[in-house]
């Protein structure tokens, strides 16, 4: 493609807002999912049978990070501001995914202590995935670490595995975090496990030695990686995100 310089860097900033947009919107509806008992699963399912819309970045989390996305919604906030257009939807779009962080928060709140504002202080929360991304070791702009910095806030005591972080390696960004060697090692005595990055081998995780070895045995899930049933007969408790819990009625179908 052969265009002029403002184009072509309009191109990129564009590209990676749009996929943020995308992010941030199904992060939204699966907060609506979660109010109105359905299931954020089914309904991405149907959308992706849209063309128009299709199946990437479809997948709710924790927010969105990583070394493009936010330098580039950014960098293309400023350019919007240097043309004095007030580019909005960008603008919510970025606190959405902001906001995204602390509905995290107040999520693993509510499981611990039965109380979205109920006190995190001197609990143990065993952070599994640390990179904002599974098959990287990339730490930048990571939602795990944001989260992270809020559980810490709110006193929590937190120790962290993820596979692509050796242990012997001292890293500046997990401050605060106890790095472990393994899942097994940072689930010992937690009063939570947070999935925040969807590294698979997470997966295949013994969640019966995981559950007996846990101060309470409960998954928050905010990756939605998990085989709910499988955690479920391990003797877990799992909360994933925008998911219809199993007692759940379906408000949209009674209305």
């Amino acid at each position: 493609m052969l265009t002029d310089s403002a184009s072509a860097e309009l191109v990129k900033y564009a590209a990676n807002g749009f996929l943020a947009m995308k992010l941030s919107y199904v992060n939204a509806v699966a907060e609506l999912c979660e109010r109105l008992g359905a299931d954020i699963l089914d309904v991405t399912e149907g959308m992706s049978y849209d063309r128009r819309i299709g199946r990437e970045f479809l997948n709710p989390g924790p927010g969105w990070g990583g070394s493009c996305l936010p330098k580039d919604t950014q960098a293309l906030l400023q350019v919007a501001d240097a043309a004095d257009f007030e580019f909005r939807l960008m603008r919510a779009s970025i606190d959405t995914n902001t906001r995204q962080r602390q509905r995290m928060v107040d999520k693993i709140r509510l499981a611990v202590t039965g109380n979205r504002n109920g006190s995190l202080t001197r609990t143990r929360v065993a952070l599994l995935g640390l990179t904002f991304k599974a098959g990287t070791n990339d730490l930048r702009d990571s939602p795990a670490l944001m989260i992270a910095a809020l559980l810490r806030q709110a006193g929590a005591e937190l120790v962290g595995f993820d596979p692509a972080l050796p242990t012997a390696i001292s890293y500046p960004e997990l401050e605060g975090i106890e790095l472990v060697a393994d899942a097994y090692a940072a689930v010992a005595q937690a009063d939570a496990a947070v999935v925040l990055t969807e590294w698979p081998e997470f997966r295949t995780l013994d969640w019966p030695r995981i559950a007996a070895a846990m101060g309470t045995p409960r998954v928050i899930d905010t990756r939605n990686l998990l085989d709910r049933d499988v955690l479920t007969r391990a003797g877990l408790t799992w909360t994933g995100v925008g998911r219809r819990q199993p007692s759940d009625t379906t408000v949209l179908a009674a209305q």
